[in-house]
């Protein structure tokens, strides 16, 4: 999927993210057009008042101005997207705030499904300092930049609380992404008017991010779910089409399975069949009515592997002895 299509939902998810904000402390501004031809990256810009004190960690960078670029889950932050973060945030300074002296209200976080090493040897190489787990795990600061810079990697999150948001761009079946998507869809089910939550749970089913056998994973960790809780969940999952879909297909690859196997036994019947009718026929033409008792045992022979050997060794008995010793 491409970048251009996971665009909304991390807004989303960023704004569920925020929510802790009060009314008027910050402003999400999803797409700032910084030239007149499309640039190859997203923008993603949050204005932030000193007064607001955010929750999620992602924020413990922030100032007045905080960019972002995150890549979905299929991409990779190479080093090369370092350099075109930072010429972004200087160009939306230039741009949109020409009259600011000083670098100091501009920050740009980085998020990235996956680690991103060869942007983090990188900036080793550079002289520059990252500084791991700052605020917490998951987290790179990036020191001796001109501006703040951090890089957020979602699957090393500390715990769900930090992830769930992001649980689309969880990839793998790590136990991180299990857990977001239990607890995303706890608080789907204990704030039925949260719309960003709604959204999030919409995209993931929408894109079947989740599989069954996912599901099921999630529902025997009977540490980190309530059976009354587990009750509620199954409700929604069950009447939800997502599910609906993944069990006709699933039903569809069962009996799809069936129908291959029942083919195969079939060819495999029909193979032994014919090899058994050419070895009896040999008896009959070679040995006469001596042979009757080895058609009879040949005709007990069901494994088309086991005749086709048989029927190699056919000419090369003298005997019926000799044929006798072969068919044992």
């Amino acid at each position: 999927m491409p970048n251009k299509q996971w665009h909304p939902v991390f807004v989303t998810a960023l704004k569920e993210a925020l929510s802790d904000a009060r009314p008027g402390e910050i402003e999400i501004q999803a797409e700032v057009a910084l030239s007149s031809k499309p640039l190859d990256v997203d923008v993603i810009v949050v204005k932030k008042k000193e007064t607001a004190r955010l929750r999620h960690p992602v924020a413990n960078i922030f100032r007045q101005y905080n960019l972002f670029e995150y890549k979905s889950p299929q991409d990779y932050l190479e080093s090369n997207d370092y350099d075109k973060g930072l010429a972004l945030a200087l160009l939306y300074k230039v741009l949109e705030h020409p009259d600011m002296n000083t670098l100091d209200r501009l920050t740009l976080t980085f998020v990235s499904s996956r680690y991103p090493r060869d942007m983090l040897k990188m900036l080793t190489s550079r002289g520059l300092t990252v500084l791991k787990n700052v605020p917490v795990s998951g987290f790179y600061r990036v020191a001796g930049e001109r501006i703040p810079v951090q890089i957020m990697v979602l699957k090393h999150l500390p715990d769900a609380e930090q992830a769930y948001m992001f649980s689309v761009f969880l990839s793998g079946k790590e136990k991180l992404k299990l857990k977001a998507n239990l607890l995303l869809i706890r608080k789907y089910l204990e704030e039925p008017g949260n719309k960003h939550i709604q959204e999030i749970i919409e995209f993931t089913m929408k894109n079947e991010l989740v599989t069954l056998n996912e599901m099921e994973v999630m529902f025997k960790m009977d540490n980190y779910i309530s059976a009354e809780e587990k009750k509620k969940i199954e409700e929604l999952l069950t009447n939800h089409p997502f599910t609906r879909r993944m069990l006709e297909k699933r039903a569809a690859i069962v009996e799809l399975e069936a129908m291959e196997k029942g083919i195969e036994k079939g060819i495999e019947k029909g193979r032994a069949e014919g090899i058994r009718s050419l070895i009896c026929k040999f008896l009959e033409t070679r040995y006469g009515v001596a042979s009757l008792q080895l058609q009879e045992t040949i005709q007990k022979i069901t494994d088309a592997d086991v005749l086709d050997e048989i029927a190699g060794k056919l000419f090369v008995a003298s005997s019926l002895e000799e044929m006798r010793k072969i068919i044992k």
